[in-house]
């Protein structure tokens, strides 16, 4: 069985290690839980990559913190969502176990209502739902060598917008990205599925969110949703 390591340290602090198979081994290799070794994991069986991260405190702040800016946003917009932290997504005839863990994910709108719907219908219907239904919205925290191909899993898979997430020499970088462009995944100016979420907005309202100033966010997205509406 061939296999090559990549290890790195994100700009975050977080541990990466990316293994390369051949992609007829990882069937197999996927029935180990990988998740023993690190919270985070991408198993990717059409190009036999395995990815694992162990985040970092800084980089749980940050995801943390697009948590509470969705859920803000979603009290003042009235759009309805529901989080799902880091579900394990993967393409429909993928096997079972492989996939990509987002460090971040929602439904939202009317997709979270169909959700709520059949969640109070049965366990069968809430994963039959979820089978067909890939989240509006992916959120990945902190590059790493691993994460190349995740822009164009979750388009495979049918996510419409994924937002990345990174420290750069100038400070906190965030991509908006349109995940059904004709030609590939494209960065966005404005989020197409949460009204004012520009990098700009986003990147402001995340240094709230972490430096634990949570009564400051919640009046920047009262104020900036009031002045919209105007």
């Amino acid at each position: 069985m061939e296999q090559t390591l990549e290890r790195s340290v994100g700009s975050m602090g977080s541990v990466c290690r990316t293994y390369r198979f051949l992609p007829e081994d990882i069937p197999r290799l996927a029935e180990f839980d990988w998740n023993r070794l690190a919270r985070r994991v991408f198993i990717d069986p059409v190009s036999g990559l395995i990815a694992l991260m162990s985040p970092s405190s800084d980089h749980e702040s940050y995801a943390n913190g697009i948590d509470r800016i969705v859920q803000d946003l979603s009290l003042v917009s009235g759009i309805r969502v529901v989080t799902l932290g880091s579900t394990r997504w993967r393409r429909p005839n993928d096997p079972e176990k492989t996939g990509a863990e987002p460090d971040a994910c929602y439904y939202l709108g009317e997709t979270a209502e169909g959700r709520a719907r059949a969640r109070r219908d049965s366990a069968e219907a809430l994963a039959a739902f979820e089978a067909a239904h890939p989240p509006d919205l992916v959120v990945e925290v902190e590059r790493s060598h691993g994460d190349r191909g995740k822009p164009q899993f979750y388009r495979e898979i049918g996510v419409p917008e994924m937002w990345r997430l990174d420290l750069g020499p100038d400070g906190l970088e965030i991509d908006i990205l349109d995940l059904k462009a004709p030609d590939g995944p494209a960065q966005l100016a404005a989020s197409a599925v949460l009204p004012l979420c520009t990098p700009d907005f986003v990147r402001a309202a995340l240094e709230l969110a972490v430096d634990g100033r949570l009564r400051e966010l919640d009046e920047m997205i009262a104020n900036a949703t009031s002045a919209e509406r105007q």
